[in-house]
């Protein structure tokens, strides 16, 4: 009788049970945090990378057809015009600048002309390994140092 009455008054769990449970639950939340950062940095760069080949190719198409680069200009709206002159078409999702790509978070697409307007610097933001503007060229571009097409 005195044994039936100790076993009914041990349920539930401890207080070390109970920290045990929670710290593994911190330790699997950390994980997934982390692996989670690192996938979506990945699939930023990827949709900028593919974004900044889309404008390459519509530049293409049109120095294809008349001979020259479109042209940049102050306003997104209007190089985004020059660029869909040719047969390949740049999505209006993608914004298109002449500026220069600065930010972690941006998903803009530079768009410039080197000096002899014969070739183009096409500009991106990579998250990843470490955040730094990357370059596609086409023409006689070779290089962009930021702020200038080379």
């Amino acid at each position: 009788m005195i044994l039936k009455n100790i076993k009914d008054k041990q349920k539930g769990f401890t207080i070390v049970e109970l920290l045990v449970v929670i710290v593994v639950i911190g330790i699997l939340a950390a994980i997934t945090i982390v692996s989670y950062t690192g996938i979506s940095a990945r699939a930023t760069k990827s949709a900028n990378m593919s974004n900044a080949s889309s404008v390459v190719s519509a530049a293409e198409a049109v120095y294809a057809e008349t001979g020259i680069y479109p042209v940049t200009s102050a306003t997104a709206a209007t190089v985004l015009t020059n660029l869909n002159a040719g047969a390949a078409k740049v999505p209006s999702s993608i914004v298109v600048t002449s500026t220069t790509v600065l930010s972690t978070t941006s998903s803009n697409i530079s768009y410039r002309q080197n000096a002899a307007l014969t070739g183009i610097c096409v500009g991106y933001w990579d998250p990843t390994p470490t955040a730094i503007a990357r370059y596609m060229f086409t023409g006689t571009a070779t290089s962009d140092n930021g702020t200038t097409c080379v």
